[in-house]
């Protein structure tokens, strides 16, 4: 095949990787024949190995010693994505991780397509930042730098929701107005778009999108929320200090935060 562009959606929960033939777009199983890839690894100590995905949820699950990492796109934008962590004994920069993920999509996404990609479009969301132009520009300038040391030498991006539009827009038969609702894992985003079977090849839809935005609120809030509701408190949240003060609950926040305990 000549194909030499693909699109990856690198989500907090999951990610995927597709192509486009020219006539159709399609995506590539990335995980014994399965479309999506949890956004997920695991570095095994007992054996040395790091794993991803559904299999590195396994081995964690498993009971193997070692480091489970996940929501690491939340990494993106916050202060903790130029430092890194300890696994094994050994420093492990966040932007290394990250890059060391998005390498393995793009190895998988190759073996599936039979070809190479030297170009891709990467989803990102409306904003990686809320309120904070400066830090979500930086957020994707991140993201940018850690795809092309792998070698890509296009690398371009597109809003989630407007994505989502255009492959909805391949069933539409007449003008509609959309809203395009994308709740994700790390982020809720919202876009108002004009379809129309007339204008979904045109190159430029700047005039189609009618209004976009977003909020740092996703699936993993709800993992927060249960596991301040459910699990902190069976570690001490909520009790007193032996000066009869509250124990201050930023710790448990921070334990309850997936990108946090890193």
């Amino acid at each position: 095949m000549s194909l030499t562009a693909c699109g990856i959606d690198f989500g907090t929960s999951n990610s995927t990787a597709a192509v486009h033939d020219g006539a159709v777009a399609r995506l590539l199983p990335l995980e014994a024949g399965r479309l999506t890839l949890p956004s997920a690894v695991f570095f095994n100590l007992d054996e040395d190995t790091m794993s991803f995905g559904r299999a590195a949820l396994n081995e964690y699950l498993e009971g193997y010693e070692g480091r489970l990492m996940r929501s690491m796109k939340s990494l993106l934008g916050s202060g903790l994505m130029d430092t890194g962590t300890d696994v094994g004994g050994r420093h492990l920069a966040f932007r290394d991780l990250i890059g060391g993920f998005l390498a393995e999509i793009r190895k998988r996404a190759e073996t599936a397509a039979r070809c190479g990609f030297d170009q891709v479009v990467i989803g990102r969301p409306v904003y990686f930042v809320d309120d904070d132009p400066e830090a979500d520009q930086l957020a994707e300038d991140t993201l940018a730098q850690i795809v092309r040391g792998l070698g890509f030498r296009d690398v371009s991006f597109q809003f989630e929701p407007i994505a989502a539009a255009h492959a909805f827009e391949q069933t539409v038969e007449r003008e509609s107005l959309v809203l395009v609702v994308d709740i994700g894992g790390g982020t809720s985003d919202f876009s108002l778009v004009r379809l129309s079977p007339e204008r979904r090849n045109a190159t430029d839809r700047s005039a189609d999108l009618l209004g976009t935005s977003g909020v740092h609120i996703g699936g993993t809030d709800f993992d927060k929320r249960l596991s301040l509701a459910c699990v902190m408190p069976e570690l001490g949240m909520g009790g007193l200090l032996a000066s009869g003060a509250i124990l201050p609950n930023t710790t448990y926040f921070q334990l309850a935060t997936w990108h946090t305990i890193h």
